[in-house]
Order: C-alpha cells, then structure tokens, then sequence
C-alpha cells in the first residue's frame, strides 16, 4: 500500500495521541477523526515500513459517541484533538491512555481509577500565547497549524476565556493603528480565574517603540481588570518565546490568583498551572496521597513557584522545595510569605542536586512530592530519592509514559505503586494529568 491509497477500515482503539487505530493488510494505519468501532473510508497520507497514517474521508458507520465539533478552526488548528469525541469517550480515551502506558511501558497493572473531569469543559485556560507574522502585507494573529509555521485565525477560541479572546482581537487591531506589524513577535495573555486579573504581555523583537505607549494606554482604558503589560524584547529567530530582557509598563509586574484560600503571584515567566478548577483537584489528591501530619518533613522536587508546596505546609511540620529556575525561587518565597508559610524554605538547584544536598543534611525526609516536566526524572534524581528513604512518594507527572518508566524504576527500588488517579486537566487535547501514590516496601 502507498500514500493516497483508499480503504475502508475499523478502528479498534487509539494510540497515545487520540489516533484511531485501525488495521488492514496485516498493517497497523494511525487515523485523524475516527472513533473506537467506527467503520469509515480512510485515505493514506504517509507510509512507513511497518506501519501508516491516514485521515478519515468518510464515517460509514458512526459511533454514538462521536460529536460535531463546536469550533470554527477545530480541523485546521493544532491546539486541540479531540473535539469530535464526546465526554464519555474522551474520559475513555485518557483511562485507556494511561493505563496502556503502564503496562507498555512500565509493565505493570496497578489500580488505575477514571480521570476526574471537568463538568463544563470550556473556558478552562488562564494563559495564551498567540504567534503574530506580518506575511504579504497583511497582519496574521492566531494559532499555528499542526506541524507548521501557517498561522490560523480565529474569533472566539472555546478554551480561552472570553476575556482574552477580547483582548487578543483588540491587540489586533491595535497594532494595525500604530503601525507596529514588523515588530510584535507573540502576544501572552494570563487571566487568573478567581480574582479576574490580567497580565499582558507584548513579545517584540526590538524596544522602544513608536506607539507602544499609546497602544497600552487604549487597551488599558478597554479592560479595566488588565493589571500588569509588559514588554518582552527578543530578537531571536529561533522558537525561544521569551527572553530574559523585559521592560514593564505598569506599576504591577504581577497578578494574584487563588487556590482555595491560597494567594499565588504569578509574573510573565511564572509557571503556574493552566487550569485553575483541575488544579485544585489535583492538588487536593496529591495532598490527600501525601497524608502529611504535623510531624512530617515534605520535600517538592521540581517546586516551581511553591504552590503543592504551599498547600502541604499547612499539614507538615517543615517543606523543602527545590527548582532550577532562580525566577521561580524568588516567586516561591514571595508566595510563601503572601500566605505566612513560616515552615517552608526552597532551594534554587537542579532537581538532583538539591536532592544530593538534602542527603548531605541527614534530615529524616517523611514524604516526596515530585512533579517533573514532561521528560520526567533521571536516574540520579530517582536515587537521591530512594536514599532519603521517604515513607510515601507522591508523583505528579503531564506525561504517562515518562511517569510510569520512572514508577518502574522506583518500584526496582524497593517502593510500590499503591494507586493512579489521572486528572484531566486539558479537556479536547490527549493530554492528561497524573498523580500517582507509591509506598516505601519495608523488608
């Protein structure tokens, strides 16, 4: 079989991306846009040795769980994958997701619960980042195209907030007024949820400006509740979005969120969680997970600016956290004093040496927090863990298939996978968000 060739096939399950499955002639076809036991005609769009990837042309048999997208974009914009699933299939999907990687990966069938979902799914992001190019004399502002540099448009993106929707047209509109299309880059929008704050952020490729001034004091009038703008000069051509160079053009370079009765600055570098109501669900099973008590000592690895941190304080008797980014210390110390934590102090080191260094202290290390990026933990880090010999590991991790080769390492080491709750923080993507409770195996 070669690309362009049509057939029609059964899909029989989805690979880790939300693609159909389907197999013909002995091959396995990766397919967009078709359902688990949907029978549809496929046309091929590549071929590799063993195995291919197709589109869906036609659904002959449809499944009951598939939906008509809502969004305008939805088969030409990258940001999300899934909207032709309903809620039950793509809570389906993300159960089958994980616990195919455990057992894939990690070659283990621990107990993996349903991911906790969201019941209203929309609006839920407080951050966006939209490309601006100036392409033929005209001003292009949207999202990228799947695997491309091809800016999509759009009007009302459903998991953006109304709000930034707003400003983003109106940026728009903006900068075609003063003339400054050759000179914005990106444009970053954060909308803290409860509070209602805005951050703006103009990503630019050279400063000062002619007309910056003007364009903030408009956008500025437009939305009261913008609260901080600022400039983020870079040059550079390659995909860095932000650079170290940055002029505010406010009096507040900060914006404040809550998570329960938690108060969290968050600057234009901050990491800080996309979703706000998921949050606060994950956060409240890793601490449940973690059952910390009053004479605990808690270590965050991978602290970022405190925040699981911050919310395991109130239950322990001290919390160390660790994160390489010096930004994201000083945030962390300034949200801990915001909340009077008193019992938490953080490191600024990479995640194995600061665990090297607690080693170093022989502290009696009660309970782990780990919440790594996508490409999960090194064998190091993992060790250092091991050896502060933590009753309970509580791992959280965006990315099932670096969390459970890094459960199977730990699990090696002498700590067992006690369960898996999956979170679905990113309702129409296939992402999913995961936190598991491992045990210290006593012998």
């Amino acid at each position: 079989m070669q690309k362009n060739d049509q057939f029609i096939g059964i899909c029989v399950g989805y690979n880790t991306d939300g693609l159909g499955i389907v197999k013909h002639e002995g091959l396995v076809f990766f397919v967009k846009n078709i359902l688990r036991n949907e029978e549809g005609k496929i046309v091929i769009t590549s071929m590799k040795k063993n195995y291919g990837f197709g589109k869906c042309l036609e659904i002959l048999k449809p499944s009951d769980n598939r939906v008509q997208p809502n969004c305008s974009i939805y088969k030409n914009c990258g940001g999300c994958q899934l909207q032709h699933m309903n809620n039950i299939e793509q809570k389906f999907f993300k159960h089958q997701k994980v616990k195919d990687c455990f057992k894939s990966i990690g070659h283990m069938e621990p107990l993996i619960h349903e991911p906790l979902v969201m019941d209203n799914p929309y609006r839920y992001r407080n951050k966006v980042q939209v490309p601006i190019q100036f392409n033929n004399q005209k001003l292009e502002v949207g999202f990228y195209r799947n695997h491309t540099h091809e800016i999509i448009e759009f009007d009302d993106c459903l998991v953006q907030t109304e709000c930034s929707n707003k400003i983003v047209q109106e940026c728009k509109l903006l900068i075609q007024k003063y003339n400054l299309e050759n000179n914005f880059k990106h444009l970053l929008i954060k909308h803290a949820h409860r509070t209602n704050e805005v951050m703006v952020v103009f990503i630019v490729n050279k400063y000062p400006l002619k007309g910056i001034e003007e364009l903030k004091n408009e956008l500025l009038t437009m939305f009261s509740n913008i609260k901080s703008i600022q400039v983020n000069i870079n040059p550079r051509e390659d995909n860095v979005i932000l650079s170290n160079d940055e002029v505010s053009l406010t009096t507040d370079k900060v914006i404040q969120e809550k998570l329960h009765d938690f108060k969290f600055n968050i600057s234009s570098k901050s990491f800080y969680q996309i979703n706000p109501d998921q949050t606060q669900v994950l956060y409240d099973k890793a601490i449940e997970y973690a059952d910390i008590n009053e004479n605990d000592t808690v270590v965050d690895l991978y602290c970022g600016t405190g925040t699981i941190g911050i919310f395991a304080s109130r239950n322990a008797s001290k919390v160390i956290g660790i994160e390489i980014v010096p930004e994201a210390i000083e945030d962390a110390k300034k949200n801990a004093m915001l909340n009077n934590c008193n019992n938490i102090e953080f490191i600024c080191a990479d995640a194995k040496d600061g665990a090297i260094e607690i080693l170093k202290r022989n502290e009696t290390i009660d309970v782990v927090l780990v919440d790594p990026p996508r490409k999960g933990c090194d064998e190091i880090t993992l060790e250092s863990i091991v050896k502060m010999n933590p009753k309970r590991i509580v791992y959280v991790s965006c990315d099932p298939s670096t969390l459970a080769r890094d459960c199977a390492r730990l699990e090696q080491m002498g700590y067992h996978v006690i369960e898996v709750q999956p979170v679905d923080m990113f309702p129409f993507t296939h992402h999913v968000e995961t936190v598991v409770l491992m045990s210290r195996v006593d012998k």
